[in-house]
Formats: structure tokens, C-alpha cells, sequence
């Protein structure tokens, strides 16, 4: 994964300052457990105001704004801990703290707000999700990325899949519906990357076929034809990689069974 100028003159200021890690740490900031939509048009909660019936954790007071510069590897921001979901842990993700490189929304360009995922999923995501961006620009010919705001349409919700008695990969925390990448360059120059089909054309496909192979790329060999999801990503049936017309108007990433 490409490593960013402002990444390590981060690591290099927090040693010749000496920070402590346990300082710089607390840059993971504070969310609120939230139940989100699995698609357009069902949405459950509005950017940054939880459903109490998914969680059922009780919000947190607000605490100052952290500005020490996050530490390398900081890309998702999820609260410390874990809370009981129906049918396990999970993570709750701020997707508004400032300092981290990856943030995000329910259905916004601007308004922030938080989700929920699986902690092996939380995992992931962090170790390879702006990887796949910093790919996906690279193949559409975009600027190098310097971060990104997800428009998305849910992550936990317990629920069953659409048109279908099993339950949603949002049931279990392992997904994360997204409508748009909005990506922003050193300069603060925003790049807006739809992933509905009516967009799938010209540097947005080159985009989204790159972004969905590279994220294929990062599961594990066990990860088989076959097997649900196996393959991370389900999306715009035209696409390379296929896909399911109950998702052509956005990216259904997931994190499937075989890969944790």
C-alpha cells in the first residue's frame, strides 16, 4: 500500500517530539452504535442520529475535538471495545473523527456520521480499504488520494437479505453499502466517484472494476466460487467481475464468511 508524505512526517514528528503512543492513541474518538440501511429508499437512520432498536447503546457525552496528527495506519476510526449484536461483536465506527483518512455518512457528500461493523471486519477494512482506493484512482488516472468520504446506505442492520428469508450480510455486521467515494486529493481538489449503474462508464468503471478486484484480491485463499460473497463485492452487473441488479445502485462491500 502506497505510504503518504503527511503519514511519515507523522511518525517522524511524534519521535523527535516524543508523544507517546498512548497519546497519540486516543485519535480512535468517540461514536454512537447505530443501526443503518441496506438500501435505497429503507433507510433506518439519518447521518448521526442512532436507532435506539439497533444496539441499544446509551450515547456518550460529547468530548473536545482531538488535532494531534493520527498515527500511520489510521484510516478507519472505530471506538475501543465492542457491543453485543444479534448475532455477535461489533465495532462502532466514527465516521466523523477529522483526523482520520477515511470517513463517511448515511447518504451524504458532507454529513458525517457513524456505523457499525464486525471487529474482524473493522480489522480489514483498516488494513486494506484505502489501499483499493489508491488503486482504483490510480487505473481511472485520478490525483493520489489523500483521503476519502464514503456515501453509504448502511452497515449493521438486522434484517433479512431483499427478496429472500435468509438474513442480510448486514445482519451480521459484514457490509457496508456504498453510494459514492468522495475523493480528495493533497490540494483538497475532490474527486466524486458514483457507483450507480447509470455512471458505469468511461474512468468511473475503471475505477470501480479496479477497486472491486483489488478488495477480491485481499481475501484469503479459502475464499472459493460458490461460497456467499465470496468475493468481497457484489455490484453492477455489467462490471468485470459480474454482479446482482439488487445492488446497481451501489457498491455492496462485504466481508464474507470465508475470510473471518
Amino acid at each position: 500500500m502506497t505510504k503518504y508524505t503527511n503519514l511519515k512526517s507523522v511518525l517522524k514528528s511524534s519521535n523527535e517530539n516524543k508523544f507517546p503512543i498512548r497519546f497519540l492513541l486516543v485519535l480512535a474518538g468517540f461514536s454512537l452504535v447505530v443501526g443503518c440501511a441496506g438500501a435505497s429508499g429503507d433507510g433506518e437512520w439519518a447521518s448521526g442520529n442512532p436507532d435506539s432498536a439497533q444496539g441499544g447503546v446509551t450515547p456518550e457525552p460529547e468530548v473536545p475535538e482531538v488535532t494531534t496528527p493520527p498515527l500511520a495506519g489510521l484510516y478507519f476510526s472505530f471506538k475501543p471495545g465492542t457491543q453485543t449484536l444479534a448475532y455477535g461483536l461489533g465495532k462502532t465506527w466514527d465516521g466523523c473523527d477529522k483526523e482520520a483518512i477515511v470517513r463517511g455518512g448515511y447518504d451524504s457528500d458532507t454529513k458525517c456520521g457513524n456505523g457499525t461493523v464486525l471487529p474482524a471486519y473493522a480489522e480489514h477494512l483498516n488494513k486494506h480499504f484505502f489501499g483499493c482506493v489508491e488503486k482504483g484512482s490510480l487505473a481511472a488516472g485520478y490525483s493520489q488520494p489523500e483521503r476519502v468520504f464514503i456515501r453509504h446506505w448502511g452497515t449493521y442492520v438486522n434484517r433479512n437479505a431483499r427478496n429472500s428469508s435468509s438474513l442480510s450480510m448486514h445482519a451480521y455486521a459484514r457490509a457496508i453499502d456504498i453510494v459514492k467515494f468522495i475523493i480528495y486529493d493533497r490540494t483538497g481538489k475532490a474527486t466524486s466517484v458514483s457507483t450507480h449503474v447509470r455512471d458505469f462508464k468511461g474512468t468511473t468503471a475503471k475505477f470501480y472494476n479496479a477497486f472491486r478486484q483489488c478488495w477480491k484480491d485481499t481475501m484469503p485463499s479459502k475464499c472459493r466460487p460458490g461460497q456467499r460473497e465470496y468475493s468481497g463485492s457484489i455490484g453492477i452487473p455489467g462490471s468485470e467481475l459480474g454482479g446482482n441488479s439488487l445492488h446497481n445502485d451501489h457498491i455492496h462491500l462485504s466481508f464474507p464468511f470465508c475470510a473471518g
